[in-house]
């Protein structure tokens, strides 16, 4: 979905505003332009596999149901109430037709399982062989079921995974977490700028980042058992 170029369409935008929108491209979104009037998109993440997860948010300022009031108050304008006094916020409105609605909301999307791979889509053995890669180099981070650190109240600065640090510094936390790992195989682009097109560019870049030195053979492996999660 194009968000940027559906909001640009809105009579009510100056010039720039829909030159701004419009360059966000097809599956990106500022949540925060309207609020700061700076521009760091980022992917729309997948609503799945998020029953486990403490902060579904990139930068996990709060729980489902922090982030469903932010997106129905500050972005869509519903009548309700949104406050975060780190981000200076405090919007209410009365009647709140917002807030009485978050719980069976979340209970929905809470609900979304991940889709497996399609049958057939991935090489048995090298998924095999990719989870011991991932064991030893991704696990620290990438933890458990849940495949997130957050779950911890772990955060990390952009340069520990040689991110773009722009997006982070707008946030409350200035930092990220580490995002759980869920169908990969349906939703490129990865990370949370879109800046790894394919999971060969995810691995390619933190075998850089991190010195892994993998082999050409087991980044492959890596990558086929990244395609079964």
């Amino acid at each position: 979905m194009n968000v940027g170029a559906i909001i640009a369409l809105s009579p009510a935008l100056s010039t720039d505003k829909k030159a701004v929108y419009n360059s966000w491209g097809p599956g990106m979104y500022d949540p925060r332009f309207n609020i700061d009037g700076k521009s760091t998109p980022l992917v729309l993440p997948p609503a799945y596999g998020l029953a486990d997860i403490k902060n579904e948010t990139y930068t996990a300022e709060g729980p489902m149901s922090y982030w469903n009031a932010y997106v129905a108050v500050t972005q869509m304008h519903g009548k309700g109430n949104f406050a975060d006094s780190r981000l200076g916020i405090n919007i209410r409105q009365t009647p709140d037709l917002v807030t009485p609605k978050l719980a069976a909301l979340r209970a929905y999307q809470h609900s979304i399982p991940a889709p497996p791979p399609p049958e057939g889509s991935v090489d048995r053995a090298m998924t095999a062989r990719g989870r011991s890669i991932f064991d030893r180099n991704c696990a620290s981070c990438h933890v458990g079921t849940n495949g997130t650190d957050n779950n911890n109240g772990k955060l990390h600065q952009a340069s520990e995974t040689g991110m773009n640090g722009d997006y982070a510094a707008r946030t409350a936390n200035k930092a990220y977490r580490t995002t759980p790992l869920r169908a990969l195989w349906q939703h490129p682009p990865y990370f949370h700028d879109g800046s790894a097109k394919t999971l060969p560019d995810v691995v390619r870049h933190y075998d850089r980042v991190r010195g892994l030195k993998l082999t050409q053979q087991q980044q492959q492996d890596l990558v086929e058992y990244l395609k079964a999660q």
